[in-house]
């Protein structure tokens, strides 16, 4: 009886193991953000001990961290969008600014420096021009929700606009692959990865993408082509991440139409 008990202690911890390593391997493809940085004072010298609160301005879901001894801090894990950085620390007036709009798998780095002063004093940066990515090696490129809409796409297939981007081909006609008829960077069309909102989305018999998700309920789309860091696999020759919008705290909606009729037909010639 012991025995068995002990068998089924065993047999437990094995299947507690497995979730763990699928739900670790489920949320390792990550389709957001993250801001990191260093706050100095006027001098130059690292403030360990500040309270960072990073707030996306659509929905206000704030993060707060807090500065170590070098006077690093980091924000992990944030959804695409705007987002109001607020620093503060006793001595110091409190500083404000806001970024630039986050894209998929985008490293901001946001260096801040405190000025000297009371508390009830606040410093606002209005904004923040997206520099270059110093962070991330992974290259790539995004496409935004307004194109999306605004583009015209025969069929509103998001996909479409792959090719507007540098490394990506048609594909050869005469290839009998099941790809989306386009490669990145020279690599085979049915070697695309394919993810929606950090998830896999391709299929597992053509490789293919399973879902492709109407354009209004797009925010972003990215076509990364080289460099990958950790946490993409699976295929070698490219990786398409699309995200679907989250909603904010406004009240929004949209609606399309098809016109379909011989007045805006071409000749068939």
């Amino acid at each position: 009886m012991r025995d068995r008990t002990r068998r089924l202690e065993q047999l437990l911890a094995a299947v507690v193991l497995c979730m763990a390593l699928l739900a670790a391997d489920a949320t390792a493809q990550q389709a957001t953000a993250r801001i990191v940085g260093t706050v100095t004072d006027q001098q130059g010298a690292v403030v360990p001990g500040v309270k960072v609160a990073v707030t996306n301005t659509a929905t206000n879901v704030s993060t707060e961290t807090t500065t170590d001894k070098g006077g690093f801090y980091q924000v992990l894990n944030l959804p695409i969008g705007t987002y109001k950085i607020v620093a503060r620390h006793e001595g110091f007036r409190w500083l404000e600014m806001t970024t630039a709009p986050l894209e998929i798998n985008q490293s901001l780095r946001a260096d801040l420096k405190l000025e000297v002063g009371a508390a009830s004093e606040v410093v606002v940066v209005e904004s923040q021009a997206s520099g270059v990515e110093t962070v991330n090696p992974t290259l790539g490129q995004s496409v935004t929700s307004r194109p999306i809409v605004n583009m015209p796409l025969n069929g509103r297939n998001v996909l479409d606009l792959a090719l507007l981007q540098p490394g990506v081909t048609e594909d050869n006609p005469d290839d009998t692959s099941s790809g989306q008829g386009f490669n990145v960077g020279g690599g085979r069309s049915d070697s695309i990865t394919y993810l929606l909102d950090g998830g896999p989305n391709n299929d597992l018999v053509s490789n293919g993408v399973v879902y492709n998700p109407n354009p209004d309920s797009i925010a972003e789309f990215r076509i990364l082509t080289s460099n990958y860091t950790a946490e993409y696999g699976r295929n070698g020759a490219g990786i398409i991440s699309v995200v679907t919008k989250s909603g904010s705290n406004q009240l929004h909606g949209s609606a399309f139409e098809f016109v379909r009729n011989t007045d805006f037909d071409a000749d068939p010639y």
